[in-house]
């Protein structure tokens, strides 16, 4: 018995490691067309930094760049014609756990959501169901935000929540529970 320990323990180690290679950069989730297959190729292997000081430009892979900013994981997803063109998870949710990021990996989304709140606000503004110069309080409906000598009589619009030009902030957040 300990013979065949002996044999198959090697074997079985090698096969392990190859597995959480493969989950570790190959969660595909769909399968997409060649066309975007090439798109996730290009983003996985030329990512570049914004600004560029020299003729060579910087270019990195995605896990150079998830090495060099210690990031276990991360999740991608991309958006056309405001639908999802690809999504796809690398690294791990949970390193001690091995479990690995999928396309439905939950994480914080941060300052990310601003933008995407942006398009989704401007869109609406764009086909007429928002106006961006009304006064807030005309779209809250269980609150009303309380003119006050905070906002010195300025009625608050979307645009100058939009602009960060509302003359309010906020610092942090507790993250999800």
């Amino acid at each position: 018995m300990t013979q065949y320990i002996r044999i198959f323990k090697p074997a079985l180690f090698c096969v392990f490691f190859c597995i959480q290679g493969f989950v570790l950069f190959g969660q595909v989730n769909k399968s997409y067309s060649k066309e975007v297959e090439t798109k996730i190729t290009q983003v996985e292997n030329n990512l570049s930094g914004w600004v560029q000081i020299s003729d060579k430009p910087n270019k990195w892979t995605l896990a150079e760049r998830m090495k060099f900013y210690h990031a276990h994981g991360v999740s991608i997803a991309v958006i056309k014609d405001y639908k999802i063109e690809w999504a796809k998870g690398y690294g791990w949710a949970d390193s001690a756990e091995q479990r690995p990021v999928t396309t439905t990996t939950l994480f914080q989304a941060g300052s990310n959501s601003k933008s995407l709140n942006a398009v989704g606000v401007l869109k609406l503004a764009q086909e007429s169901k928002l106006d961006l110069n009304a006064d807030i309080n005309n779209y809250l409906k269980s609150w009303k935000f309380p003119y006050d000598s905070l906002s010195k009589g300025k009625k608050i619009t979307l645009m100058n929540l939009l602009s960060h030009s509302a003359g309010l902030t906020v610092h942090g957040f507790p993250g999800y529970e």
